[in-house]
C-alpha cells in the first residue's frame, strides 16, 4: 500500500477530520514504531565511527542510514570483538575511573551515545553492526518498502488508527473500545492474528538457516 491508500483507509476508520492534516506524521510514527519492535534483516548496516580524543563517548547519529538505537556488534581495527555492556552503569562498575588511556576494551550504548573505555590517545576506528530506521514514505505514492506488502494494512492502517483513537478516547471515562480494537489488530503480541505477530512469523519463515551436507563415496 502507498501512503495515500493507507491514509484513506485510516480516515475511513477514524472519521474525524480534525486529524486529517496530521495523519501522514502518524503513519510515519507507526512505521518507525514497527521497526523498533522487530529486527528487520534488511535494516542491518555496517559502518565505522571514530573515537574522540580525550573523550569517553561518541554520538552515533551520523551512521549510514541513521541509527535506530539497536547495536549488535563492535569490532576494533584488527577485527577483534569489543565487549558491549548493557548500560553505562555496568561499564563504570568494571572501569570506575573512566579516564584510563589505551585501546578500547568495552563499550556501552545509552540512547545514541556510545560510551567506551579505555580512551585511545590517538583516534581509533570502531566498526559497528547495527540497525537503521525503516524508510518512511515522503510522497503519497511512496510505500513502507522495508515491510512485506501483505501486512501493510494490519500494521500501518490499524496501527495508525490505534495511535489516533488513543488520543480521541483519552478524555473519556469509558473504556477505550476503538483503541483496544485497533491495537488488537496491529500490535497486540498476544493476538496470533495481529500484524506484529504475522510479521514475526513472516520473518521466521524467510530467515535463512545454515545447512551443511557431505557426500561419502
Amino acid at each position: 500500500m502507498n501512503r495515500l491508500e493507507i491514509r484513506t483507509e485510516v480516515e475511513n476508520l477514524v472519521q474525524d477530520a480534525s486529524f486529517d492534516d496530521t495523519l501522514d506524521s502518524y503513519i510515519n510514527q507507526c512505521i518507525l514504531y514497527t521497526g523498533a519492535q522487530v529486527d528487520i534483516p534488511a535494516l542491518k548496516r555496517i559502518d565505522t565511527v571514530d573515537t574522540v580524543l580525550s573523550q569517553a563517548y561518541v554520538n552515533l547519529m551520523s551512521l549510514y542510514g541513521g541509527f535506530s538505537g539497536k547495536l549488535r556488534r563492535v569490532k576494533n581495527a584488527d577485527g577483534d570483538a569489543i565487549t558491549i555492556y548493557a548500560n553505562l552503569e555496568l561499564l563504570m562498575d568494571e572501569y570506575p575511573t573512566m579516564i584510563e588511556e589505551g585501546d578500547v576494551e568495552a563499550v556501552a550504548l545509552e540512547g545514541s551515545t556510545l560510551w567506551y573505555h579505555k580512551i585511545p590517545s590517538t583516534v581509533e576506528v570502531l566498526t559497528l553492526l547495527y540497525y537503521c530506521d525503516p524508510a518512511v514514505p515522503t510522497t503519497d505514492s511512496g510505500t513502507p518498502s522495508d515491510f512485506p506488502a501483505h501486512l501493510h494494512r494490519s500494521l500501518f492502517v490499524h496501527g495508525t488508527a490505534w495511535i489516533v483513537f488513543d488520543q480521541i478516547e483519552d478524555d473519556t471515562e469509558e473504556a477505550k473500545v476503538n483503541t483496544a480494537a485497533q491495537f488488537g489488530l496491529s500490535f497486540n503480541e498476544s493476538n496470533r492474528h495481529s500484524g506484529i505477530t504475522k510479521l514475526r512469523e513472516w520473518l521466521a519463515k524467510t530467515r535463512r538457516h545454515n545447512i551443511s551436507s557431505s557426500w561419502r563415496t
